[in-house]
């Protein structure tokens, strides 16, 4: 029996940076419709969610704008800028990003909570 490849069995990788965290090309999909992202952290199950926000409700006042994000999105990946929620991140889970490298995690997306979870547990 032939098996052909879908992009959407690859998995899902977050890369974390000094200045931002980097999404690659299987998590686009959940970027189409971005304008801004809100970080979360769950400390107790070592997650970090991130909530991809349209351009409505980004600007709709229900969110502070101090907790939203700027991303950027090409063809390969997307991107969440802020060096202060990369430091904020790396002292909450204790890492240490190495200057002009990176520390690379398992992503996946959640229907219900409508987010894509970064498990913090252990880099790839």
């Amino acid at each position: 029996m032939i098996e052909f490849f879908d992009i959407d069995t690859c998995k899902g990788t977050a890369s974390i940076y000094e200045n931002h965290i980097t999404f690659n090309k299987s998590m686009l999909k959940y970027f189409i419709d971005g304008y801004k992202a809100r970080v979360g952290i769950d400390k107790e199950n070592s997650k970090l969610y991130v909530f991809v926000l349209n351009k409505d409700y980004a600007l709709s006042g229900e969110i502070p704008e101090t907790s939203l994000l700027s991303i950027s999105i090409s063809k390969t990946y997307a991107r969440i800028c802020s060096r202060a929620m990369v430091e904020y991140v790396c002292k909450t889970f204790d890492l240490v990003v190495p200057k002009k490298d990176y520390i690379r995690y398992d992503a996946t997306y959640d229907d219900k909570k409508k987010a894509i979870i970064i498990d913090m547990k252990g880099d790839m």
